[in-house]
């Protein structure tokens, strides 16, 4: 999902403090069951410090290693990790994975601004989706290892702003928002590059400021989402309540289009506890393309809700979930929202939820096996 920079914009604020170079790793291709898919990234600090994973501790310690000839040379590497041997001894840790990784490895510098971290994380702040094109491998002397660039998701920006070869290979990766490698021949030279979809953090409206929303917001905040709370209530929208929040807004729900770009939001939970509230601020927003829409209490209150719409009704109810949530069994406010997260989660992506020794193997190795 979106979130899986969150990691990178923090640290990137860190470095953006120091002047000390660091190594970017990118997982740009995978095999088989793997802990982690392409476009997965962690940094390496000079002190062999690690920001994120991408092995689950399987082959991290060997990153470091590899890193050391990155810092030393400033030349970009790809390292290939194969854990599909039968043996039980591979990197001496016997993992038994049955996976395989290629990892690109490539040198931040302080005085380039850490590129293309810089680019990553002013995408990101920006709300700005887009491909991030990355050279691993190359004899043209244009286009050297470890050359990004970051293109828009707009197919009229893109055309306009892609250097030759790359501007088909970066439409298809927006079409299908998934990372691909591709080899280009530029005169008598190959170009290998990897193209990753760059998509803007997911964002949840919050719209009830009680204190069963604090759990949600804490978990939210955990997972890498922005939030932003919405409440009828001044006295609800204080930031000593909330101080992970990313806006506390007092808005009633009449005004709540007019005061919200209500377009850039992933999700959306609603429990002011009230009824008339909920009908209210449901009302404002059904024309909104906010994707997912959960109600907390039981399904016929979400009926009702929904009846209350009238004809609008059909128009949002497919997006509708109320009760909000998965089914585990929750009963503590951190629990509930555990359970909503989960299943605000399982929806966007496509999941159903189920436990993952239910699922054939070939469904484990199509997605990322956490």
């Amino acid at each position: 999902m979106a979130n899986k920079i969150n990691h990178l914009i923090n640290a990137y604020r860190r470095l953006n403090q120091q002047t000390e170079n660091s190594v970017l790793a990118t997982i740009i291709e995978t095999f088989g069951s793997t802990y982690q898919k392409a476009g997965a990234r962690m940094l390496i600090t000079q002190q062999g410090e690690l920001i994120g994973l991408l092995g689950g501790g399987c082959f991290e310690r060997d990153l470091v290693e590899q890193a050391r000839s990155v810092f030393e040379t400033g030349t970009a590497k790809t390292a290939f990790y194969d854990m599909r041997s039968p043996d039980d001894v591979i990197w001496g840790l016997g993992l038994g994975c049955n996976g395989a990784v290629r990892v690109l490895l490539q040198l931040l510098k302080a005085e380039d601004h850490f590129s293309p971290l810089n680019i990553i994380a002013d995408a990101a702040e920006a709300n700005v989706s887009g491909v991030l094109v990355t050279v691993y491998e190359s004899g043209h002397a244009d286009f050297s290892p470890g050359h990004s660039l970051f293109l828009p998701a707009s197919a009229d920006e893109l055309l306009s702003a892609a250097p030759y070869p790359f501007t088909t290979a970066a439409l298809q990766t927006v079409l299908q928002q998934k990372p691909r490698l591709e080899t280009h021949a530029i005169g008598d030279q190959e170009v290998m590059a990897f193209y990753d979809p760059l998509q803007s953090p997911l964002h949840l409206l919050v719209l009830g400021a009680g204190t069963d929303a604090m759990p949600l917001v804490q978990c939210a905040k955990a997972l890498g989402w922005r939030v932003t709370i919405v409440d009828h209530r001044p006295a609800h929208i204080k930031k000593e309540r909330f101080p992970q929040a990313d806006q506390l807004l007092h808005i009633m729900p009449e005004d709540i289009s007019d005061n919200l770009e209500l377009n850039q939001f992933s999700a959306l939970v609603l429990m002011t506890h009230n009824i008339e509230y909920d009908g209210r601020y449901l009302k404002a927003i059904v024309n909104s393309p906010i994707p997912f829409i959960g109600l907390l209490g039981p399904a016929h209150r979400k009926d009702r809700l929904l009846q209350n719409l009238g004809s609008a009704a059909s128009q949002t109810a497919e997006r509708v979930f109320g009760p909000v949530g998965l089914d585990i069994g929750a009963e503590t406010p951190e629990e509930i929202a555990l359970s909503i997260m989960a299943g605000i989660h399982a929806e966007l992506g496509g999941r159903s939820g189920r436990q993952l020794s239910t699922k054939s193997t070939s469904d484990i190795h199509e997605c990322s096996h956490r």
